[in-house]
């Protein structure tokens, strides 16, 4: 193989960088998060009692999560 076309097939290996190489990943992760923190708390409401002093907090901290799981698909 000439040194030539070992250069190309090197650059086509090599990985694109750009502005959006980051935020992609970082979007997948963020989105996770916020799908597993919507599961945790959706089991916590079913085992927690009603009357429980932390039920306005898991309440808020889930329709804060459903603001940003909109956001992140927006």
């Amino acid at each position: 193989m000439s040194d030539s076309a070992s250069d190309l097939r090197a650059a086509n290996l090599q990985v694109r960088r750009g502005p959006g190489a980051t935020l992609r990943p970082m979007k997948i992760l963020n989105l996770l998060h916020v799908v597993v923190a919507q599961a945790f708390y959706r089991w916590a409401m079913a085992e927690i009692s009603p009357m429980h002093p932390d039920v306005p907090k898991i309440m808020l901290r889930q329709q804060q999560l459903a603001e940003k799981y909109r956001r992140i698909w927006a």
